[in-house]
């Protein structure tokens, strides 16, 4: 019997497959060469880029900046960048009492001072002016009114004060966005609620869940994330790593937030996009790099889930450090079948409807957010998931996937579905996409 193995946190799990599966092959991202040190790039991009393009005529002496950064789901080396930007900063004559940080949680929770600290890699008793973004707090926002295309744009305060801005993150694929990093940080990352939904639940779900590794001219809502953020009218830096498979950073991109996201993009999907000829029974996927919590490993099911038939069944196997996390979907009350059958029949849309009716109030954002999402690829196929990190019953509860308590009962229920597969590997279930060359979609 042909086994596979499979990361899984900080070790692996190996999984022994049934005889009439055959193995079609891992989807295995690029290992580029050339591993570089983040913060000797950081300085010398940064010099040479900062008194140009966005900061032409910037007077760093007299200006206040503020400095985005992304929050702990991200794997973003900050602790490596903030020092050396902050280096640089100062040899431009720039006075850090100046300086505010806005960590860009977007919907997330907040961070505390000592994990902001750590990641931005100071000394907590730093005295730097530290703030966490709540997209709930109209009075720590200011608005401008609506976009070209009627979304509501409402940002954090602080960028209102700030005369620059300086956005710190990791281009990476995203399955909404195309790609994570660029102005994702401003939009949604330390925008309002409003102008948060106005892009995350812009037309069907359908059309919002199938855009990974799409560059900006193809994806629509990249586009209005852009569009949205570019209002701000005020120079804007971009600082962004691409990372290999293992963490390393293997790209940094600084300067226009335009111009060097899509530089980024470009080795991004060189390094995370595998060409797949046709898709393929059953997926085994890893959430792998996606270890924070449930709600970012959840994110493997709409990466992995475009390999997959129609009527086929995805596997995703989910390790994480901080359990459920943001995860806020609440309990379906109804088996995963029935879920699964309601969502088949009318469409995810109208179960977010039928489950608000249930529940007699609105559902929050973010749980409509994330039910689209995974209901999605629910849509598509089955949704098997083992994690020992989440206890079984809470798993199950939510409705969007049947969960397990070990592999192995797991393997035996899917086999029971599929006596004879094709499957695929997705060791990078988290981040590594299909790219379906027939479809001639990215």
């Amino acid at each position: 019997m042909a086994s596979v193995q499979l990361p899984f946190g900080k070790t692996s799990l190996n999984i022994a497959l049934p005889p009439q599966w055959i193995n079609k092959g891992v989807l295995s991202p690029v290992r580029l060469s050339g591993v570089i040190s983040v913060a000797k790039e950081c300085r010398r991009q940064l010099r040479e880029e900062i008194t140009g393009g966005p900061w032409d005529g910037f007077n760093f002496s007299s200006s206040r900046l503020c400095v985005v950064i992304d929050d702990a789901t991200r794997p973003t080396p900050v602790n490596e960048i903030f020092p050396s930007l902050l280096e640089v900063l100062i040899e431009r004559g720039f006075d850090p009492s100046n300086l505010t940080v806005l960590v860009a949680c977007g919907t997330h929770a907040p961070m505390s001072r000592d994990m902001i600290c750590r990641r931005l890699g100071v000394e907590e008793d730093t005295g730097l002016r530290i703030i966490n973004h709540n997209c709930f707090d109209e009075k720590a926002l200011f608005n401008l009114g609506a976009s070209p295309s009627g979304m509501r744009v409402s940002f954090n305060r602080q960028l209102e004060e700030a005369d620059g801005v300086v956005l710190v993150g990791t281009i990476e694929p995203h399955i909404m966005a195309g790609f994570g990093g660029g102005l994702k940080n401003l939009l949604p990352g330390c925008a309002g609620l409003e102008t948060i939904m106005d892009t995350h639940l812009m037309g069907s779900a359908s059309e919002r869940f199938g855009n990974i590794g799409l560059f900006r001219s193809e994806c629509p809502v990249r586009a209005r994330i852009d569009e949205g953020a570019l209002m701000l009218k005020k120079p804007v830096f971009l600082i962004n790593t691409v990372l290999d498979p293992d963490g390393r950073p293997v790209g940094f991109f600084c300067g226009d937030p335009v111009d060097a996201f899509d530089s980024g993009c470009r080795m991004a999907r060189e390094l995370w996009g595998v060409p797949v000829k046709e898709q393929v029974d059953i997926v085994i996927a890893s959430s792998n790099p996606m270890n924070h919590d449930l709600c970012q490993a959840s994110k493997a099911f709409g990466t992995a889930i475009r390999a997959v038939k129609n009527g086929g069944l995805l596997i995703v196997c989910i390790s994480v450090e901080n359990g459920v996390g943001d995860y806020c979907v609440s309990p379906a009350g109804e088996s995963y079948e029935k879920t699964r059958d309601r969502i088949r029949s009318f469409g995810v849309e109208e179960y977010v409807a039928w489950k608000k009716r249930e529940k007699g109030k609105k559902l929050p954002f973010y749980e409509v957010f994330l039910t689209h999402s995974c209901g999605e690829a629910l849509r598509k196929a089955d949704i098997f998931v083992f994690s020992k990190d989440i206890p079984l019953e809470q798993l199950n509860s939510f409705g969007l996937f049947k969960a397990f308590d070990n592999v192995n009962s797991l393997i035996e229920s899917a086999e029971k579905e599929f006596p004879e597969a094709g499957v695929l590997i997705s060791p990078h279930g988290g981040v590594c996409f299909p790219d379906i060359v027939s479809s001639g979609k990215a």
